[in-house]
């Protein structure tokens, strides 16, 4: 299937299905005007935060200019400007802890929807359904963002006895074992660089593995690279 390049258009809503009604053998789905609430601005860089094993010990308080998306159980260290779960266990948790007090809660229509979730979640702009630090730099090409910067992304796990996931053996994650790639991660990646192909997308990570090398499929659109560490303290936050 090819992916086309999506002409940007500033978020104002959507329409989604809410009640699905079934009587006498028919179906009738109800849909809802959903507006958006938050009426985002873009603000200097993106830096969306994974919570792949490459960003221990980078210091996130460091991302001072610019706006922060990120995902799942990073609120329990660094409040972002935006943050995003897709596992409901995940968004309810984050519901009891009242995250969506404190900065703006993304998550998809069904838990947005639910009369737990007190208004404190928002519906994750035209959602591609996908994982829920990828729905992170989705998003902030949505905000309109030119530059996002990738940190954390790891795209997959190292093996048993490893450090897999920052929040790996803590609530709602469990055990994290598995020595593999996800290219089912990797690819929404490549496809989103072929989407918004006027957006740069860099990947922050000193030991970056062998496919992060290629992450252009088909033409070369020029719009990914790799930065250390290093280089991005150097020129992207001491110059933001």
């Amino acid at each position: 299937m090819e992916i086309l390049p999506i002409k940007f258009e500033p978020y104002v809503g959507e329409t989604v299905n809410t009640v699905l009604r079934i009587k006498n053998g028919k179906k009738t789905q109800e849909t809802e005007w959903y507006p958006d609430k938050v009426k985002a601005v873009p603000k200097g860089n993106a830096y969306c935060i994974g919570n792949g094993p490459s960003r221990k010990g980078f210091d996130l308080t460091k991302l001072k200019a610019g706006q922060t998306y990120g995902c799942n159980a990073l609120y329990r260290d660094f409040i972002p400007d935006f943050i995003f779960s897709v596992d409901n266990n995940m968004s309810m948790k984050m519901v009891d802890d009242e995250v969506g007090l404190k900065t703006v809660h993304y998550a998809p229509a069904l838990q947005a929807n639910r009369k737990e979730s007190k208004g404190m979640i928002h519906l994750i702009p035209n959602n591609p359904n996908w994982i829920s630090g990828n729905v992170a730099f989705w998003t902030a090409g949505v905000h309109g963002h030119r530059n996002i910067y990738l940190i954390g992304y790891d795209f997959r796990e190292y093996g048993k006895g490893e450090l897999n996931n920052i929040y790996q053996n803590t609530d709602n994650y469990g055990e994290r074992n598995d020595d593999k790639i996800f290219d089912g991660w990797l690819k929404q990646f490549r496809d989103m660089l072929k989407m918004r192909p006027y957006v740069n997308y860099t990947v922050v990570h000193d030991n970056p593995p062998e496919y992060l090398n290629y992450l252009q499929t088909g033409t070369d659109l020029g719009n990914s690279r790799i930065m250390s560490y290093k280089e991005f303290e150097e020129t992207v936050l001491a110059s933001s």
